[in-house]
């Protein structure tokens, strides 16, 4: 790892390392597949699945990489720039270039979601075979502008949930694409992420408010200082780590944090936080 981490995932007992500027270290191997940061990744049944994304140069990928083969470093920035527009990430099982900038994906280890700015939500095997497509929800008429934006993708057993800005939030069976129902958080806000635990959500909102949905209905509403960073749900209590700061929802005790805080993970089933030097400490400690 070069820069400070972005991303911390799990795939058949190796630990992966992603960091602000797009390098991944799996197996003590660190490489940069593809000279762009990495913008949105999960782990599948068949290894990491990602996204890369340049401004500048308006281009995307999408790519499946095994971390169990030897990571491989691709082409420089600046060959990027003269290169043909479909140069592949290297080391890849499958790459794509996409025509939009990917904004959410998630994956259930068979299944794969994400969503496409302006486009709209697509499903996916492991191997990118393409199961269904929705586009994007509603019309920008009726709203401020961007309150239609997908924020957010989540699935939750045979369902995946498509969550707007605004907080609309969609239902359908990942089986096949259908919509199954479609609701509202009914508060003023801009949804920046959403975590799920089985039929709990917690939502995020760029102004610090966070809320908790349990079946279609919000249990606990909190403003907190800043944005959430990462959230899980441990031993009966949403764990969140914020601007510096770490959080229990529930309780109104925090606990200050010298570091930034970057993820939360459960090891040893003790929940810990990584930080941006790349140390790892108790949450609440």
């Amino acid at each position: 790892m070069s820069g400070a981490p972005w991303r911390h995932l799990q795939y058949v007992g190796a630990e992966i390392i992603i960091d602000v500027e797009g390098n991944i270290t799996a197996n003590d191997i660190t490489a940069r597949p593809f000279p762009t940061e990495i913008t949105q990744a999960a782990i599948c049944n068949s290894g990491l699945v990602a996204t890369w994304v340049d401004h500048e140069l308006r281009l995307a990928r999408m790519a499946l990489i095994d971390v169990n083969e030897k990571l491989v470093d691709g082409i420089s920035r600046s060959a990027l720039r003269v290169s043909e527009s479909n140069t592949p990430v290297a080391g890849s099982i499958w790459s794509h270039t996409l025509d939009a900038e990917p904004i959410a994906l998630a994956s259930n280890g068979e299944h794969i979601v994400f969503a496409l700015y302006t486009r709209g939500v697509y499903c996916i095997k492991c191997d990118s075979t393409e199961l269904w497509r929705q586009p994007i929800i509603g019309s920008e008429e009726s709203k401020l502008p961007g309150q239609n934006s997908i924020s957010a993708l989540t699935i939750n057993d045979e369902h995946v949930v498509i969550w707007t800005r605004g907080g609309t939030y969609r239902v359908h069976s990942l089986e096949d694409g259908e919509m199954i129902s479609e609701n509202s958080l009914g508060v003023d806000c801009d949804v920046e992420n959403v975590f799920c635990s089985e039929n709990r959500y917690l939502i995020s909102s760029r102004d610090g408010w966070a809320w908790e949905l349990v079946d279609g209905q919000i249990t606990v509403a909190r403003k907190l200082r800043g944005t959430i960073q990462d959230a899980l749900y441990h031993e009966g209590e949403w764990r969140i780590i914020s601007w510096r700061e770490d959080i229990i929802l529930s309780k109104p005790e925090t606990s200050k944090r010298v570091e930034l805080g970057v993820q939360l993970i459960i090891e040893e089933g003790k929940c810990l936080v990584l930080d941006n030097q790349g140390t790892k400490s108790a949450h609440m400690g």
